[in-house]
């Protein structure tokens, strides 16, 4: 089968977001380098997908936009949850920023225990993971 073009398009900026009423799919709205709206509708794998491909995107654009392999994109944490989970061995931990965006991460005892030694009194140094 011979590939088929794709045509790209070069967003501007982005201006609306939206859930489908069943929640199967978003709708992500944009203006292209030409002034038009345009939008392009995701369902959801594809969304979920795409949410744990762009943290590595955005980094990769960083680095090379510097050229320092060092420099990663930080938010500053405002809240934090950890919740534990019926029957199940591990912990679900939610990280928030002041503006509202979350992320969640199930975290296995060991991870936790981990976690707490890493984050305990340790004077003035920075915890740091492994």
């Amino acid at each position: 089968m011979a590939a088929v073009p794709l045509d790209d398009i070069a967003a501007e900026r982005m201006t609306t977001c939206e859930v489908s009423s069943d929640g199967s799919a978003v709708r992500l709205g944009f203006v292209d380098s030409a002034g038009r709206p345009c939008a392009i509708a995701l369902p959801v794998e594809c969304l979920s997908s795409l949410l744990m491909t762009l943290p590595a995107l955005a980094s990769a654009a960083l680095r090379a936009q510097s050229r320092d392999a060092s420099l990663r994109i930080v938010y500053p944490l405002g809240t934090f949850r950890l919740e534990s989970v019926a029957g199940e061995p591990y912990s679900i931990l939610t990280l928030g920023t002041p503006d509202g965006f979350e992320v969640s991460f199930s975290v296995h005892p060991d991870t936790a225990a981990a976690l707490h030694a890493a984050t305990g009194a340790r004077g003035n140094r920075s915890p740091r993971l492994q």
